[in-house]
């Protein structure tokens, strides 16, 4: 514990050069205070390590985390600033979250996280994927949900996330409900997507994002439902009524039998409506149905689902395109679920101000420290930090 104390005793400069930033600390010293100089006892920085600290630790309530950092404040008083050697109360990490530059401590969380995934990936001696696959969906915090005024509706954020390294590169808070479809749209149009496969859920289905994305240089995976009746009339006709001998399609399947189920996966892709479509769906080039079949016991369900795509036959196999589409869930499976349960987002009941939105900003950056250290089980990871919290210090306080 000691060293990794002294490890993270290094005293940081706010004017350094961003070459020279090595730590997430560096990077939390960053981030503009907006609170007024009187009665300021605690940095931003300061407040902003003792919440990762906490939440690294399994604390989920400001309560909570509040009584964690206050039961070590004197080991923590070794390496942090903490005003006459105590801990901030509750309401301090509130009033901070409320009164800091939110989009500097996203920027700040994004630069970090995106440093070491590069290096990772630099580390890597596997081979390169040809398409990066970035997923986009939103979640609403429900713990908002439970204090909001009459007329007012629940926080809510989207998040585009990067498949291979686990990482939440841009987040947003949508303004109110139905609009999820324009803040994803503004979140695309900050991104430079060459090399990069966009995949969405069916809500995002609409001639407008596939032109963002392909002028953005990328390539689109969409969901079709119900929200559009001809689309998926169109495509739901052509699988029911073939294979036809001149409208050839492909396939592609995955087995697998874990948990008591045997889950059969069986895509079909087709370039045959891609002329038909063109006029009203920007560079479309297949269309696809995706069959998935559960067996447990004596017990078999059958699910169907449509879609279409922008890559060419000549740019995916059609294993490659089922692969992206199971993936895709990883934003729900990997990232939303851990939030809500691991991390008991849902179970917050913070709702006021900008609070919300900078403790999910957090919750991303945790579940990225959980990922780095090689875990796969975050809750077991975070049990260890409970136990040896200086593990979790000095992820924080090192350099990279």
């Amino acid at each position: 514990m000691e060293s990794s104390i002294d490890c993270a005793k290094e005293q940081v400069c706010l004017e350094q050069d961003e070459s020279t930033i090595r730590s997430l600390y560096e990077r939390l010293q960053r981030v503009p205070d907006q609170r007024k100089r009187r009665g300021k006892r605690y940095e931003t920085a300061v407040v902003l390590t003792l919440l990762v600290l906490a939440k690294l630790a399994g604390e989920t309530k400001m309560s909570g985390i509040a009584q964690w950092a206050r039961l070590r404040a004197e080991w923590l008083s070794q390496v942090l600033s903490l005003h006459a050697g105590k801990a901030p109360c509750a309401n301090t990490y509130q009033y901070v979250c409320d009164h800091m530059d939110k989009s500097a401590l996203e920027a700040e969380i994004e630069a970090f996280t995106a440093e070491i995934a590069a290096k990772t990936a630099a580390k890597s001696a596997g081979k390169p994927r040809k398409w990066r696959q970035i997923a986009i969906d939103g979640k609403v915090l429900r713990g908002t949900d439970r204090q909001v005024a009459p007329g007012r509706e629940a926080h809510m954020v989207v998040s585009v996330y990067v498949v291979g390294t686990r990482r939440v590169c841009k987040q947003a808070l949508v303004e109110k409900k139905g609009k999820e479809p324009a803040a994803a749209m503004g979140l695309v149009e900050q991104l430079d997507l060459k090399g990069c496969v966009v995949s969405a859920d069916a809500l995002h289905t609409r001639p407008k994002w596939c032109r963002a994305v392909r002028q953005r240089g990328g390539h689109y995976l969409l969901i079709v439902k119900g929200n559009r009746p001809e689309l998926y009339e169109d495509i739901s006709l052509l699988f029911e009524a073939g294979p036809f001998p001149d409208l050839p399609e492909q396939r592609a399947q995955t087995v697998d039998k874990k948990h008591g189920r045997l889950e059969v996966r069986t895509l079909r892709i087709s370039s045959a409506l891609t002329d038909f479509l063109k006029p009203g769906w920007p560079d479309v080039a297949q269309v696809f149905q995706i069959e998935r079949r559960v067996t447990r016991g004596d017990k078999s369900s059958c699910e169907c689902a449509y879609g279409f795509t922008s890559l060419m036959a000549c740019q995916a196999t059609p294993h490659h395109v089922l692969d992206m589409i199971r993936s895709h869930w990883q934003i729900e499976n990997v990232l939303h679920w851990r939030r809500d349960v691991t991390l008991g987002e849902d179970a917050c009941q913070v709702s006021r101000g900008q609070t919300p939105a900078v403790l999910a900003a957090l919750n991303n950056l945790v579940l990225f420290l959980i990922d780095h250290t090689g875990s796969r089980n975050a809750a077991e990871t975070i049990r260890t930090f409970a136990a040896h919290p200086a593990k979790a210090l000095a992820l924080i306080m090192s350099p990279i």
